[in-house]
């Protein structure tokens, strides 16, 4: 029987018999994620922290973040914080729907503009054939045609409701493809498909008093650094990175796609033929104001959203009844918070201090030591900065001396 048709069991009793050391799972849980992916032979799991006061549009928000870095957390409750002091984010979302696009080989005879008359009757058709879509709010909202040489490029807008809606647009794309095949002078389909496109673009916003962030010098700084990565694809490249650290934290916590976003931001940030920073920060008057667009095509359902028990306790956290629009606005907020305590730091302190903590963090974890030694062992390396596995033994060494000595 081939492997992806197997029960997970086997598939893990098969690489057993080659020698190879699985962790033990629970069985309900391995039958669970079967369900989710393919091939499926265990489970990789990451920390759930929280950013706690999140302020946007005047409403407070919990936000899961799942990351392994300790430092993006603690970068967006930094950033978050400094923002709530100065009366929060303002957001907003155009969520007009997500691209697809459609390309055909056509004739010579064929006109664009006698296609361009039946689009009403076919957006119509395909909106009552796809209902349920419409009866949640969405549906095919409008569809542009360009014609280059023998090729026709269709691109569809399509509002997915409150869902991601990849699956249901493609499923949209296919029935409309069906249907324009039957019309004079297209000759064949060469494709139908979502395009990840940049799209339900989001925008926040923040504006933070120079003291707030330790006097106008270093808000100036701030604005500089914020300027570089608008001309320097070397530095925004870096910058968005930051961004997204934060970004990605909060897509992975709800069930959403973080290659989507991803791409989609990178495409973003490169709309001005160059590549840029998608942030921007500058100083007015005594206030450092910064601005944050990206495209952010997510849902709060469908997918596998509603089928992940980790998933749903997330949901819990932010409000069961959080929308994609607010849900959206908070996500773009946690990359504006990210970003701010990122251009702080390298601004004052500079960025290695919070790294260097993680790798504390990372080097200590591996320590065969009780819980308070290991306390005791990430303080010294700290304190000492010999942020190495040699100097955390040494350390410990030094601790059961001490204790040893102290019981004698």
């Amino acid at each position: 029987m081939k492997f992806y048709k197997l029960a997970p069991e086997k598939r893990r009793e098969m690489l057993q018999k080659k020698g190879i050391k699985l962790d033990q799972v629970d069985s309900q849980v391995l039958h669970d994620l079967d369900l989710l992916s393919e091939n499926v032979i265990g489970q990789l799991r990451l920390p759930v922290g929280l950013a706690q006061n999140l302020l946007v549009n005047g409403q407070n928000y919990q936000v899961p973040m799942v990351t392994e870095e300790a430092s993006v957390v603690a970068a967006a409750n930094n950033g978050a914080g400094i923002v709530a002091k100065s009366g929060g984010f303002t957001a907003s979302s155009q969520r007009d729907g997500i691209w697809g696009q459609i390309v055909m080989q056509v004739a010579e005879n064929f006109e664009v503009s006698n296609l361009q008359e039946v689009l009403p009757t076919l957006i119509k058709k395909t909106n009552t054939d796809f209902a349920s879509l419409v009866s949640h709010g969405g549906g095919v909202r409008k569809i542009e045609l360009k014609q280059i040489n023998d090729l026709l490029y269709i691109k569809v807008l399509v509002d997915p409701a409150e869902a991601m809606g990849a699956n249901k647009v493609n499923s949209i794309l296919e029935f409309m493809a069906d249907e324009l095949e039957n019309f004079a002078g297209i000759k064949q389909k060469l494709f139908a498909i979502l395009s990840n496109y940049p799209s339900q673009i989001t925008t926040v916003k923040a504006a933070i008093p120079v003291d707030l962030l330790g006097g106008t010098e270093i808000a100036r700084k701030i604005a500089l650094l914020s300027q570089i990565g608008q001309d320097d694809p070397m530095r925004a490249v870096t910058n968005n990175k930051g961004i997204m650290n934060g970004v990605d934290s909060v897509l992975l916590a709800t069930g959403n796609d973080t290659r989507a976003v991803e791409a989609a931001c990178g495409v973003f940030a490169s709309k001005k033929d160059t590549y840029t920073s998608l942030s921007k920060w500058q100083l007015e008057n005594e206030n450092l104001v910064g601005k944050l667009s990206i495209p952010l095509p997510i849902g709060t359902v469908g997918g596998s959203i509603n089928t992940r028990k980790d998933v749903k306790q997330n949901y819990r956290i932010l409000g069961e009844k959080i929308t994609a629009e607010q849900l959206a606005n908070i996500i773009a907020a946690i990359g504006l918070a990210n970003n701010l305590a990122a251009l702080l730091a390298i601004s004052t302190k500079g960025i290695q201090a919070g790294h260097m903590k993680l790798q504390a963090r990372n080097i200590v974890a591996v320590l065969d030591a009780t819980a308070a030694e290991k306390k005791v062992v990430f303080q010294k390396i700290i304190n000492s900065k010999k942020y190495s596995q040699s100097a955390a033994k040494e350390f410990l060494k030094e601790i059961r001396e001490e204790n040893n000595a102290s019981r004698n």
